[in-house]
């Protein structure tokens, strides 16, 4: 018994010791760890947040790992690698909203966020009037526009102005032609992405109105049937 309790003076002891020595180690971590959380506070867009959090998690399991506490070494563990991931998630989704503002208005980089939905033949997705709080891309089958005389065909994506209008209703119908699949996005998430990275608007933005300009010159072209697939309506 006598024996077992030195050994545990003598860990304490040796610990102390080295936590002395490592004194200015651990202020350090503890500084830098509260200056990238207080960072993280005033962020005004989600990367920037995302950035202060992994630089305070490393910093606070440099600590944990120096003072043997193995509570916040594991609180660190586990939250590190899910503000990384969150982090290369939001990274990625800007890069590919920057690319489809810039190149050949591919909007593949939505349908992560969408959710997929069917519909048979005959079904109407919505009418004209209703209110408007979704946005689509049709992956499967045809949809029918009659106030316009357009049938959309795979790829199609409809439904997304009203995000940038203050009514938000729709302006025609859309039914199906055939049985379909679609994905769909709320405006509410399309919100959500906005608010997480403001650049995700600005570039939301920018491809929208590169795909209205391009409606507009097919339009003028006098072209119709399936190159007036993508011609806008709510």
């Amino acid at each position: 018994m006598v024996a077992t309790f030195m050994h545990i003076f003598d860990f304490i002891r040796i610990h102390a010791s080295a936590t002395q020595a490592a004194l200015p180690l651990i202020f350090a971590a503890a500084w830098l760890q509260t200056l990238a959380a207080v960072f993280s506070t005033f962020s005004k867009t989600m990367i920037r947040l995302r950035t202060a959090s992994v630089l305070a998690n490393v910093f606070g399991l440099a600590l944990a790992i120096v003072t043997l506490n193995p509570a916040t070494l594991l609180r660190h563990v586990v939250i590190l690698p899910i503000d990384l991931m969150r982090l290369q998630q939001m990274r990625k989704l800007v890069a590919r909203v920057k690319s489809a503002s810039k190149s050949d208005l591919n909007v593949d980089w939505l349908k992560p966020f969408m959710r997929s939905r069917r519909f048979d033949k005959g079904a109407v997705i919505f009418r004209k009037c209703d209110v408007a709080d979704e946005a689509y891309i049709l992956v499967e089958g045809e949809i029918e526009v009659p106030e316009f005389g357009l049938v959309l065909s795979p790829g199609a994506l409809f439904g997304e102005l009203p995000l940038f209008m203050p009514e938000r209703t729709r302006t025609a119908t859309a039914a199906c032609r055939t049985d379909i699949r679609l994905l769909s996005i709320t405006y509410d998430q399309f919100e959500q992405l906005y608010f997480q990275n403001p650049e995700f608007g600005l570039y939301l933005l920018r491809l929208t109105v590169s795909r209205l300009r391009a409606d507009v010159a097919r339009l003028e072209a006098g072209e119709s049937g399936p190159a007036a697939n993508s011609i806008r309506f709510e």
